[in-house]
C-alpha cells in the first residue's frame, strides 16, 4: 500500500469512527475516548475507544471497567493483536480499525460473549488466524471484514454458521468464498464496492437473505443480476447506489419483483441497520452529500 493510500485509509477510518460515535451518542450511549477518561468513572464505561496506543501495559487497565460492552482499537501498530484483550470476557462488540497486526492470539477464543466483530482497513490481517478466532464465538451474529489489501478468501474458510449480518465490502473481490453458502441464517449481506461480474449461484439458496448491498460494482451485469435476485425467497431490499442506474431502467428489469431497490437518490433513506458513510475509493468526492453510501453499523 502506498503512503497516499494509507493516508486516505486513515482519514476515512476517522470518518467511520465519527459516524459510529454520532450514531451511538444519539441513542444516549456515551463513548469514552481514552482509558484515562474512562478511569474517572469506571463503573459508567460501556463503550471505549483506544487510539494510537503506545503503552501496551495500559490495556491491562481495561479490566477496571466491569460494565464494558464495546471496545474499538484504532491505529494499533504492533504485529500481533494485544493479548490483554482476552481478559475482557464480558465484551459484546470488538472493533479493530486501521491496525497493523498480522495475527490474533488463540486466547481470544475466550471472548465467547462477542456478538459483533469488525476488522476495518486492517490491511495486514491474516485471515486464517482471524477465522480460527471467529469460529470459537458462539454468540457472534454480525461480522465485518472491510478494506483489506487484496485479500484471499479461500473456499475452505468456515464462516460462523449463526451469522445474521456479514459485510465484505471494499475488498477488491471478484468472487465470494463458497463458505458463505453455509450461513443459512444470514439476513444482510454487504458486498458493495467490489469487482464482481456476476453473483455466485449459492446466494439463491439462502432462505433468510432479506437485504443485499451491491453498490458500486462497475463490472456487474445488471440484466443478469435482477433475473437472479428475483429467485431469492426473502429478499426485500437491494442497494445499488453508485452504479449510475436510472430508475426507469431498474423498474423495467424488476417488474413484478417484491423487493425495493435503492439508487443514488435514495442515499438518505435510512434503514435500521445502515447509516451514510464516505466511500474509500472516491476520495475526491469527500464532503459532497452525493458521495455518501450506506454500510452496516449495528443491528440495534
Amino acid at each position: 500500500m502506498t503512503v497516499l493510500q494509507k493516508l486516505i485509509s486513515c482519514c476515512l477510518s476517522l470518518i467511520l469512527i465519527t459516524c459510529h460515535a454520532r450514531s451511538q451518542e444519539t441513542d444516549s450511549i456515551k463513548i469514552y475516548r481514552s482509558i484515562g477518561e474512562g478511569l474517572q468513572e469506571p463503573t459508567q464505561v460501556e463503550y471505549i475507544q483506544v487510539v494510537n496506543l503506545n503503552d501496551l501495559d495500559s490495556l491491562d487497565l481495561l479490566t477496571k471497567f466491569p460494565n464494558l460492552k464495546g471496545l474499538s482499537l484504532i491505529g494499533y501498530h504492533f504485529g500481533t493483536a494485544p493479548e490483554a484483550l482476552s481478559q475482557l470476557t464480558q465484551l459484546r462488540e470488538l472493533r479493530f480499525i486501521n491496525d497493523d497486526f498480522y495475527t490474533i492470539p488463540s486466547s481470544y477464543q475466550k471472548l465467547i460473549n462477542l456478538e459483533k466483530v469488525e476488522f476495518i482497513y486492517d490491511t495486514h490481517l491474516n485471515l486464517q488466524s482471524t477465522f480460527d478466532f471467529l469460529s470459537a464465538l458462539p454468540a457472534l451474529v454480525e461480522l465485518r471484514i472491510e478494506g483489506l489489501y487484496e485479500p484471499f478468501f479461500s473456499d475452505q474458510i468456515l464462516f460462523p454458521a449463526q451469522l445474521k449480518i456479514l459485510s465484505l465490502r471494499n475488498n477488491h473481490l471478484n468472487t465470494l468464498p463458497l463458505g458463505i453458502a453455509a450461513i443459512q441464517s444470514l439476513e444482510i449481506l454487504d458486498i458493495g464496492n467490489n469487482e464482481f461480474m456476476e453473483l455466485p449461484s449459492f446466494i439463491k439458496s439462502m432462505p433468510n437473505l432479506s437485504t443485499i448491498y451491491i453498490d458500486q460494482q462497475p463490472f456487474l451485469r445488471f440484466d443478469y443480476v435482477f433475473s437472479f435476485l428475483k429467485e431469492l425467497p426473502a429478499l426485500s431490499e437491494v442497494h445499488l447506489e453508485g452504479n449510475h442506474l436510472s430508475r426507469e431502467m431498474v423498474e423495467s428489469l424488476t417488474r413484478e419483483s417484491l423487493f425495493k431497490v435503492f439508487l443514488d437518490e435514495d442515499h438518505f433513506a435510512r434503514t435500521n441497520h445502515y447509516t451514510p458513510h464516505i466511500n474509500i475509493n472516491l476520495p475526491p468526492m469527500v464532503g459532497s452529500p452525493t458521495s455518501t453510501f450506506k454500510i452496516p453499523i449495528n443491528s440495534n
